[in-house]
């Protein structure tokens, strides 16, 4: 089985850590803009079985050839480019996955159904942690149930890392500013509805140290797919909510009143620059140079009925760092979901050709039993619907 993995970030190195334990991996491209950084991810993590090559993912020509010949790509580069990668695996003809869309991007994802289609080719948007392993917990749970009334998404965690800067992030800084700047999205009552930033706050409990948090609304690709995959089953409400450092919060906010955030270019000493462009330049230079000591948690709450009686469960998946190798919980539970995901289609396990969301493909079971392989650990419970 060959894989190329594009973007070699934080949790790019995740993905190829995982794949070089794979028997059925025999090749591993990992490909990046940065070829210095695609190199040494491959060197690193990879136990030999990988190679860095420079990818671009504005030109589709050149991309193609790159996957050309792969059984699968793990698109782990910055949302926005979603739709070109994929419109490079078309090209390849070869299957696809990603980490997430934010909403937006997901949605547009499937006006490629037809597409994948007709290659006989399967494409997998969100196949990470949040969103992924979410989704297929939703699905684990929609199952025991005849009918969906509810499916409430929550992503915890905590960092106990002493940072040298008081701004730290466990992944793309471009993604955060987006999830606290975009308003997030809210299917209720049958229809989506756009709520205010960081609205309706929720008090959540959970194992230590993460403990008691105001968890908010945020953009989340959850929100793309979730309602669609039940409307059948009668959902008639589906969130996603987080919580956010209280420092990061505000200081977003006041780089969003100070218009630091904007797209649009201005004028700057006669020079047109945009000032979200510079201000991710600015964060990217004083990105922390620790990693992460954190542990993540990702809870689902489903609510519905059996033979007209009301039901509620929960399922809860909790992801902790690792030294060796140095990988954040953020970065596991994101990137090994995406690596087990590849390679069982690889093995057949995952059928299903076009555009197809994790919770419609993806075998809960077989699923949850590789991610408890690599230390992850689930629980489930009753609640009151």
């Amino acid at each position: 089985m060959k894989i190329v993995l594009l973007g070699a970030g934080l949790m790019g190195r995740a993905v190829v850590h995982d794949l070089a334990g794979a028997r059925e991996v025999r090749e591993i491209v990992v490909a990046d803009f940065d070829q210095g950084r695609a190199h040494e991810v491959a060197r690193k993590f990879s136990n030999g079985k990988a190679k860095g090559v420079v990818a671009d993912v504005r030109d589709t020509r050149r991309l193609a050839k790159v996957l050309g010949g792969c059984d699968v790509v793990v698109n782990c580069t910055q949302y926005n480019w979603n739709l070109e990668v994929m419109r490079a695996a078309l090209a390849a003809r070869v299957h696809y996955m990603d980490l997430g869309g934010l909403y937006h991007t997901t949605k547009k994802q499937f006006a490629l159904d037809r597409d994948f289609r007709r290659i006989g080719k399967l494409a997998i948007p969100g196949m990470g942690g949040a969103p992924g392993i979410t989704n297929v917990m939703a699905r684990a749970l929609a199952d025991k149930m005849e009918r969906v009334d509810s499916i409430r998404v929550y992503n915890a965690g905590a960092d106990e890392q002493k940072y040298d800067s008081p701004i730290a992030y466990s992944f793309s800084i471009a993604t955060i500013l987006d999830e606290l700047t975009m308003s997030p999205i809210h299917f209720v009552g049958g229809r989506y509805v756009e709520k205010a930033m960081l609205s309706e706050p929720e008090s959540g409990t959970f194992p230590a140290p993460i403990g008691k948090i105001t968890l908010r609304h945020s953009i989340h690709s959850e929100l793309g797919t979730l309602a669609e995959s039940f409307r059948k089953k009668g959902v008639r409400e589906v969130f996603f909510k987080i919580n956010y450092d209280p420092k990061l919060v505000e200081l977003v906010r006041n780089l969003v009143d100070a218009g630091f955030t904007g797209r649009e270019a201005i004028a700057v000493n006669g020079t047109q620059v945009a000032p979200r462009a510079v201000l991710l330049a600015l964060m990217q230079k004083k990105a922390p140079t620790q990693t992460p000591l954190d542990v993540e948690a990702l809870r689902v709450v489903v609510t519905g009925k059996n033979k007209k009686a009301p039901v509620g469960l929960a399922m809860e998946m909790w992801a902790d760092h690792t030294a060796r190798p140095q990988l954040s919980a953020v970065a596991r539970d994101t990137g090994f979901p995406a690596a087990i995901a590849a390679v069982m289609h690889g093995r057949g396990e995952i059928p299903g050709l076009g555009v197809q969301a994790p919770e419609n493909v993806v075998p809960p079971e077989p699923f949850f039993r590789e991610l408890k392989k690599r230390g992850f650990t689930f629980r489930r419970w009753n609640v009151k619907p």
